[in-house]
């Protein structure tokens, strides 16, 4: 996962919506998609239950 997708991924766990993200990091949506979707695809998750699941049992952001 790229520091990019970390750092997106991070502030979505922690409960910001994407368009919140996107406004706090001067990204376009599309942006905020984009690594998201390649975030998963590079991890096989499929939807965000599954991405917190994954992150609490990492301990992805502790």
């Amino acid at each position: 996962m790229s520091k990019a997708e970390k750092r997106i991924l991070e502030r979505w766990y922690r409960g910001e919506s994407k368009e919140e993200i996107a406004d706090a990091l001067f990204l376009s949506i599309h942006t905020i998609n984009n690594h998201i979707r390649n975030a998963f695809q590079r991890l096989d998750i499929h939807n965000k239950a599954e991405f917190v699941r994954f992150a609490d049992l990492n301990n992805l952001f502790k």
